[in-house]
This record gives structure tokens, sequence and C-alpha cells, in this order.
């Protein structure tokens, strides 16, 4: 098992250090630092923007958003995912609504929310559309591929609620809480950072990537980008941590 990992962890770290020569070699064939800067440029601009006193102002109020963003579509999913789950007659009535916000394009969602709130509230609110129909159709499934006979049998011999909820139900829709949340996770960030660079609050690490792009500053509008990518990755590990290894004793 060591063995494994450590190879698998040695495999990661070759085709990290792949794409950084790729990137190295495709920037140096190009030329031209506006259009593509190089890892060293990238990192560079990267300790120039962190040395910035406002950038723990934007990075804290991006992080901000973004962990209420998911965190509301989580609790809303679950609750949502649960009922349509139990209840087939909810789940013919609230399909459609599934559909529908699967359907429309984020950036459709970006420029209504333009309309109808303030700059600073955009991102939340587009995040929550996104994500909150991947945690609820997540949910639903993993109750609804429960045996029915487990269910007669739980009801034959008076398992009380509390026991079904915890020998039933959570080993069953864990899993599928933990492949919504990761694919919700990975949303979000996306979601959130193309919503700040064309809402433009205030603060937020897509104003500045966005104002970097105006003044023609791509190693920044890269720095920023990495800024972002090591948030998406921090939280991806974060939830495996906590769901697969905290929550998956159920099963």
């Amino acid at each position: 098992m060591k063995v494994s990992t450590y190879k698998n962890n040695l495999l990661v770290l070759v085709s990290i250090l792949a794409i950084i020569i790729i990137w190295q070699l495709a920037s140096i064939v190009v030329g031209k630092e506006i259009i593509l800067p190089g890892p060293g440029l990238t990192g560079k601009s990267l300790i120039h923007i962190m040395a910035r006193k406002s950038f723990w102002e934007h990075l804290s109020a991006t992080l901000i958003r973004g962990i209420t963003g998911f965190s509301l579509s989580y609790l809303v999913g679950l609750v949502f995912g649960v009922l349509s789950g139990l209840n087939r007659k909810f789940e013919a009535f609230f399909q459609p609504w599934l559909i529908l916000l699967r359907s429309t394009p984020s950036m459709a969602l970006i420029l209504l929310a333009l309309i109808w709130f303030k700059s600073d509230s955009v991102a939340l609110f587009v995040t929550f559309l996104v994500v909150f129909p991947i945690i609820t159709q997540n949910v639903s499934e993993g109750i609804q591929q429960i045996d029915p006979l487990l269910k007669e049998m739980a009801l034959i011999y008076h398992v009380s609620p509390s026991r079904i909820l915890r020998k039933m139900y959570l080993p069953a829709i864990l899993p599928y809480l933990a492949a919504g949340g990761a694919a919700g996770l990975g949303l979000t960030w996306k979601v959130m950072t193309a919503a700040e660079v064309i809402a433009n609050p205030r603060l937020g690490i897509g104003t500045q990537m966005d104002a970097a792009r105006i003044f023609l500053q791509t190693p920044e509008v890269f720095a920023w980008t990495a800024v972002v990518v090591s948030i998406g990755l921090f939280f991806d590990r974060a939830l495996e941590f906590f769901i697969r290894k905290k929550l998956l004793y159920w099963e």
C-alpha cells in the first residue's frame, strides 16, 4: 500500500514537472510575455501581488463568497435532494427546475444577476444556482438506490427512525454527497471567479484579474489564476479528507 502511494505521488510530481516544462517551452516559442509569460515570470508576479496589503483583502473576499455560496448550495441541496429521493411526486414536480438550472449557461446567470443585484452579490447568487442542482441530484439518487426490501423490513421490524437514518440512509447518501461535493466545489471557484471578473465587485480576485487584463499585465493575470487554482486544490483535498476519512466510516 505504501509503495503504491509512493509511486502515485511520484507520478503526480512528474506530471506537474512536465506541465511546467511544456509551459516554459511554449513561452519561449511564443516569445512575448504579454501573450504567454513563463512560469518564472509568473512566479515573480505572484510574489509581487502577495506583498501587497490589498492581496489579503481580495483573497478573503473571494474566499468568503465561495465558502458561503458552496455551503448554502450544499445545505439547501441536501434538503431538496432528500425530499426528491423520498417523494416521487415532489421529484416529478421539481425535476424541471433542476433541468432549467443545469441547462442555463453560467454566463446568462451572471448577466441576469448583474441586472437584479449589486455587484458584490452576483458571484454568490450565481454560485448557488450552479452548485445547488448538483447536490440535489446526487442526494436524490443516493436515496433512491436503497433497496426497497430493506425499507420494508425496517417497517416490519419496527426499526426506530434514528436507526434507519444512521444505518440505512446515511451510508446510502454519503458517497453521493462526497461526489456531489467534489464536483460542486470544483465549479464553485470557476464560477465565482468568472462572476467577479464580469461583475467587478470592490474586492475580489476576479476584479484584480480583470484590472490586470485591462492594463495588459498578463503575468499578473497568470499569477491570480495560480491563486485560484491553489484555492481549488486546497479545498478539494480538505473536502476529500473530511468526507472520506471522517464521514464515510458508515459504509
